[in-house]
This record gives C-alpha cells, sequence and structure tokens, in this order.
C-alpha cells in the first residue's frame, strides 16, 4: 500500500510540474543577454545603458527606451522590477511605431514603475503617476510598492479593450479603455517595452502569453 501510495505521489507531482511548465507564457527575456530587444529614442552618447549581469536586466541611467522586436495585441505579461531611491521607470505596452516623438506612453500604453517613497516624488505627483497606474488615465486602487531594492512583480493583462493590472499579488487596475478620454482610440497591437528614465531599474523577468495571434 506505501508504494502504491509513493509512486501516485510521484505521478501527481510530475504531473503538476508538468502543467506548470505548460502554463503559455514565453520568456521575453531570457536571461543572459538582449536578444529580442533593441533600444529606441535613446539621446546621442546615451546608447548601450541595457546590459545583462548574473541574471538581471538593468538600465544605467540615461534615456530612451528598450523595445520588443515583435509586436503583441491581446496578452498577459508577467514582470519582475525593482528600483533605488527616486527609481522611475515605466512599461510600455501596444506602442504601434517607433516614428513618433514624445514618450511611447502618448502612442500606446504605459504601466508606470516608481519609488512611491522618493523624496523627489511623495506628494507631488498625479495619482496615475505612482507604481502601477496606467500613466494618464488611471490610479492604481491601492499602494503595493514594497520598497527600495525590493522586488515587485506586475501582471498585466490587454485583452481588447480590458486593461488589467496585478501588482504584487493585488488587482490596482480593472478598466476598459473606452472608459478614458483619449485612450479610445489608442492601438490594439503594439510593441513591448521597458523605459530607461533617468535613473538604474532593474528587471529579472518578463514572460508573455500571447491571447490572440497575428
Amino acid at each position: 500500500m506505501k508504494c502504491r501510495l509513493a509512486i501516485a505521489f510521484l505521478l501527481t507531482a510530475t504531473l503538476v510540474r508538468a502543467e506548470d511548465k505548460s502554463d503559455g507564457f514565453i520568456p521575453l527575456f531570457n536571461g543572459k543577454n538582449l536578444d529580442g530587444w533593441t533600444e529606441r529614442q535613446v539621446r546621442k552618447g546615451q546608447d548601450g545603458r541595457w546590459f545583462v549581469e548574473k541574471g538581471i536586466l538593468s538600465a544605467k541611467a540615461g534615456s530612451g527606451w528598450l523595445s520588443t522586436k515583435e509586436t503583441y495585441g491581446d496578452f498577459v505579461l508577467r514582470v519582475e522590477w525593482r528600483v533605488l531611491q527616486n527609481g522611475n521607470s515605466g512599461v510600455f505596452f501596444r506602442v504601434p511605431t517607433t516614428e513618433f516623438s514624445g514618450s511611447p506612453s502618448n502612442a500606446g500604453f504605459e504601466i508606470q514603475i516608481l519609488d512611491d517613497n522618493g523624496p523627489s516624488y511623495k506628494g507631488k505627483l498625479k495619482p496615475y503617476q505612482y507604481s502601477g497606474g496606467l500613466y494618464h488615465f488611471q490610479a492604481p486602487s491601492k499602494s503595493m510598492f514594497k520598497g527600495v531594492g525590493e522586488w515587485n512583480t506586475y501582471e498585466i493583462t490587454s485583452k481588447g479593450e480590458q486593461i488589467t493590472v496585478v501588482y504584487n499579488g493585488e488587482k490596482v487596475i480593472d478598466t476598459s479603455i473606452r472608459d478614458h478620454k483619449g485612450a479610445e482610440n489608442r492601438p490594439a497591437r503594439g510593441y513591448i517595452g521597458l523605459q530607461n528614465h533617468g535613473t538604474n531599474v532593474e528587471f529579472r523577468k518578463v514572460e508573455i502569453k500571447p491571447l490572440d495571434r497575428k
């Protein structure tokens, strides 16, 4: 009987591991290099600020953004990030083209990354400008920032007109783009990007589950 129970346990564990591996997520960051990414809108002399060290994707303070080479429409995106004091960055998505001036958040969408407690920002910004906010449009429903030097997680779902953000396990954004003036005409497909906004920022996981096909 004990032998049969042990075999059953091993089979169950194997099935669980198999299910974990088949959850549909594909790494956008391979933990080794910048394959699949390209720098965009970088000021002269500030290129090459993105690098990989010990499995962590980092940006030295600079300008521009790191863009996927592929475009995506409907998806679930998981990102793990951390910042130093006064850190400022963002996750862009549905950026339709690279031929525009200004921030990608003006062409597509952005989920803000920020040191919410930083003296440069605390109590000085609009609600949507704090971490977890849908930039320009909606503030997070609650503050979930773990603090400087701590790893934070986003799960961003972009499906049709609906955008949701789960921030460190709590849903903080659940909205339709039609509820926000100026968002309803934004594209349904585009590049995903990570911002270099003048402060160091680090990522250790960037993975996507496409919900549509080209």
